[in-house]
């Protein structure tokens, strides 16, 4: 298959989605940050009423359509068993093939992602996009992988981590970049593309230096100076050491270079959604103190490729991503990024496995398909938590409620994972086999979920343009939120 082809194949589908689109993606740029304040707050001061509110409308239009938030779950190398995931999902799906879908990545499913934001669904494409993650050289990776040697350096001290290098063919794959083989770094790839943000989009990358949680003399322990509020991914100072840092800022400074001493215990938030500028404007319509992540904009194939590194720099996978345009993250009066953060790096996208919380809470009538996620094991967890403070397995928990359908691995292909003795058609295999027995039964929900503070609609949110009967728990009672209703299946 030409790729050139594929990705001609994508324009000409998205221009005949029609004016809706074209109108609709007009508004985005109006939400790229400029100091202060956004350019889209400028522009409503600027433009006379009758033009913002046409389109305003516009936007409600758009987003009342979508109808989907399929979101490509991480589970290190095993991008083969997402593909066959994707295969079985688009052939049951109208929203994929009618590119009535956002689609959110986190970790290694950030590739996928971030595709299909450049290029969105179409026969071609699908068929591309698991051929490239089928096939391609994940060799690197699947032997950085390998438990023995991973604990054995980790019991000396030393560095897991592989170069960002490793994953330039995915980059390449991603940004629709065809020749990347004779590339002398990632960054020349960026180069060759043309690539950009067309279709919503949503990539996880946790904040390490918010989340950092190591004990200085203990690369393994805990410093126990933070904790997390799960309902809305703030990380605060624990009341004590806050007091302690009040009265010795010498003491902060030389702990924590990286942050500043705020006016208040909260730290700011764990994760980070690189989003697309429609999602970006999207998500911004949710207060600050409950939305789950910070907001980074995607513009260009130079963000794309950053959001992918944020996102698959996993601890003991790659380098943390330092965050080199703090300019394109949302915003804040009441809490300014410089005001407690010195500077931002990204390790990884494993803290929220499903990110459907605020989406689904700006767009109640969505269904939320995630592609499965492989639970760590209890040595993992304990190390994550002691490192970078969030508890993986109790947030894929409260994010797992979101799902109507996940194609978690079945025990027959985990016990494959353990040993990495699969080829990618095998493991392309086993995703078709198991999506297409959680689609024939319309069930594949996770074995625990814990139900979130926010569970109802946001006030801002675009309800969808048709009937969906099943959007709510019933009954509502005592005049209280409804609660939105999920594991409901396709």
């Amino acid at each position: 298959m030409n790729p050139t082809n594929t990705f001609n194949v994508a324009t000409r589908n998205h221009r005949r989605r029609g004016l809706l689109l074209t109108v609709a993606i007009s508004l985005f740029p109006f939400c790229i940050p400029s100091g202060s304040e956004t350019a889209f707050s400028q522009d409503i001061v600027s433009k006379p009423p009758a033009s913002v509110a046409a389109q305003e409308i516009a936007f409600q239009k758009y987003f009342s359509e979508i109808e989907l938030l399929l979101c490509f779950q991480g589970k290190g190398s095993c991008l083969p068993y997402d593909a066959g995931v994707l295969h079985e999902a688009y052939q049951r799906l109208p929203a994929l093939r009618n590119n009535r879908t956002i689609v959110a990545g986190n970790s290694s499913g950030s590739i996928p992602a971030a595709f299909f934001c450049c290029f969105g669904f179409s026969d071609s494409n699908v068929a591309y996009a698991e051929e490239r993650l089928k096939n391609g050289n994940r060799d690197a990776v699947r032997n950085m992988e390998d438990v023995n040697n991973k604990i054995s350096k980790l019991s000396k001290g030393l560095s897991t981590e592989i170069p960002h290098w490793e994953v330039r063919e995915y980059i390449a794959f991603a940004l629709g970049v065809p020749q990347w083989q004779d590339a002398k770094s990632i960054d020349e790839i960026v180069q060759r593309s043309h690539a950009s943000p067309r279709y919503p989009c949503l990539i996880v990358a946790s904040n390490k230096e918010v989340l950092d949680n190591k004990h200085p003399r203990g690369n393994l322990s805990s410093s126990h100076l933070k904790e997390l509020d799960p309902s809305n991914m703030d990380v605060l100072w624990r009341t004590e050491a806050y007091e302690f840092y009040k009265l010795h800022p010498e003491q902060f400074s030389r702990d924590h270079p990286n942050l500043v001493l705020g006016p208040t215990r909260r730290i700011g938030k764990a994760a980070t959604f690189f989003v697309d500028a429609s999602m970006y404007s999207l998500l911004s319509r949710i207060p600050e103190e409950e939305r789950t992540a910070d907001l980074r904009l995607m513009k260009d194939a130079n963000d794309i490729a950053t959001a992918i590194l944020a996102s698959v720099a996993e601890p003991s996978y790659f380098p943390s991503v330092v965050e080199r345009e703090p300019n394109k993250i949302l915003p804040s009066d009441t809490h300014p990024f410089p005001s407690t953060i010195r500077q931002r790096s990204y390790t990884g996208g494993y803290v929220i496995s499903i990110p459907g919380q605020d989406v689904r809470r700006m767009l109640p009538g969505i269904r939320v398909l995630g592609t499965g996620w492989r639970h760590n094991p209890l040595v993992a967890r304990i190390l994550l938590k002691n490192w970078l403070l969030a508890d993986c397995e109790q947030l894929a928990f409260l994010s797992e409620y979101w799902s109507d359908l996940e194609v978690n691995p079945d025990y027959e292909f985990e016990s494959h994972i353990e040993v990495r003795d699969l080829t990618g058609q095998q493991e392309y295999d086993f995703g078709c086999k198991r999506a297409a027995e959680l689609f024939a039964a319309n069930i594949g929900v996770p074995a625990f979920v814990n139900r979130p503070k926010y569970n109802y609609p946001a006030k801002r949110a675009i309800y969808p343009n048709r009937e969906v009967p099943d959007m709510f728990i019933d009954p509502n009672e005592n005049g209280t939120h409804p609660v939105l209703r999920t594991m409901r299946g396709m």
